[in-house]
């Protein structure tokens, strides 16, 4: 609690969707220098198969750019977390367990992506991510609703709630054959959008007067 004394509600705001913006475009940048890494390494494989050289491609600069970029993703969410435990403290008391629930929810989801990757331990990663959806979809309805959160806050809230529904709708349509993929893509890309723009409207929002 005291070190949420050194930290004012704008600089905290602000460290949350600056912490946003890293770790979603460190996502995407990963994912765009892996891909062309691959096509690369693959590439680089092929020529050297055809040269009789056994010895593959090796280290790149997509592979280089690729570890930067998931420092980059990792330091994202490092900030994220550090800074709703300060906004937890900023919050009024009555929102602070929300608060926490986001918290939560994003080191769920972190943990999630990582389980999944470990060979027959998929399906604990899809209910780890679960339930972090769970979580956030009722932090953000009774965050959007708080009587004591300011204004833009609670707009920010309202579209990070939004954005939320949006995702569950994309991942149903997604089910459907031919098209679903295509509509769950554009869906998805809209809430992403969504999602900056309430981290936004929280960073902007003035600090409430008082905590009851």
């Amino acid at each position: 609690m005291q070190d949420n004394l050194n930290y004012s509600w704008k600089q905290t705001t602000a460290d949350l969707y600056k912490a946003v913006k890293i770790y979603t475009f460190a996502a995407i940048a990963a994912t765009i220098f892996g891909f062309i890494g691959s096509i690369g390494n693959a590439a680089s494989a092929l020529a050297s198969l055809a040269e009789g050289n056994l010895s593959g491609g090796g280290f790149g600069f997509w592979d280089a750019l690729e570890i930067l970029a998931t420092v980059a993703l990792v330091y994202g969410y490092w900030l994220f977390i550090k800074s709703l435990d300060i906004f937890k403290g900023q919050v009024n008391p009555a929102d602070a367990p929300r608060i926490g629930s986001i918290r939560t929810a994003t080191i769920l989801s972190i943990v999630g992506a990582i389980v999944a990757c470990i060979p027959l331990l998929g399906f604990v990663g899809g209910i780890l991510n679960l339930i972090a959806w769970i979580l956030l979809l009722i932090a953000y309805s009774n965050l959007k609703n708080s009587m004591t959160l300011p204004e833009g806050a609670r707009r920010g809230m309202s579209k990070l709630f939004t954005a939320m529904i949006l995702g569950i709708i994309g991942w149903v349509v997604g089910l459907i054959p031919l098209v679903g993929g295509v509509i769950e893509t554009i869906l998805e890309i809209v809430a992403f959008f969504i999602v900056l723009s309430g981290w936004k409207c929280v960073s902007e929002s003035e600090e409430p007067a008082a905590k009851a």
